[in-house]
């Protein structure tokens, strides 16, 4: 079910990870990575990337494909330093659950970037109750008062992806 979703919101080709130029020797962590979807196409570009998540249901998969795992929540977790920091459809849940520590603790952990994966702020067959979707206008100004700005945009069917950098 969950690739049959994946693949009608258009985020099952390349182009999510492509958008985030990756280098090789980039470091990344996937904030609620669950499966590591994302993570293991990244591999294909660098190959230091972390899932952190809550739930370690696969976290045995994705050590086996090389994928470190961190056992936590970004609303308590504030270790480590990454080149990359990113979240595919749960910024609208650390908003809503503990922004700001979530902002401070992303904040911390993000060496110079961040990229955001989150649905648009309107009525899909799947994802979360609208009322707590944001506005890609509301996820720039949180991370402009982190001091990042966004230099990248993506448009998708039911998403957009925002690539931030520190100013």
């Amino acid at each position: 079910m969950v690739d049959k979703i994946r693949e009608m919101s258009g985020l099952t080709d390349n182009r999510i990870v492509d958008f985030l130029d990756l280098k090789k020797g980039y470091s990344v962590i996937d904030i609620g990575g669950r499966d590591g979807f994302f993570s293991k196409k990244m591999l294909d570009k660098t190959d230091n990337v972390t899932v952190l998540d809550l739930n370690d249901l696969y976290f045995d998969d994705l050590k086996k494909a090389g994928i470190k795992t961190i056992k936590a929540d970004i609303c308590d977790y504030s270790e480590g330093s990454f080149d990359l920091v990113f979240m595919s459809n749960v910024y609208h849940d650390l908003v809503n659950e503990c922004a700001s520590k979530a902002l401070k603790n992303i904040n911390k952990i993000a060496k110079r970037y961040i990229a955001i994966l989150d649905f648009k702020p309107e009525e899909t067959i799947f994802g979360p109750p609208v009322s707590i979707r944001l506005s890609k206008e509301t996820v720039i100004e949180n991370m402009k008062q982190i001091g990042l700005k966004v230099i990248k945009e993506m448009e998708l069917k039911w998403h957009y992806l925002l690539l931030f950098e520190r100013e």
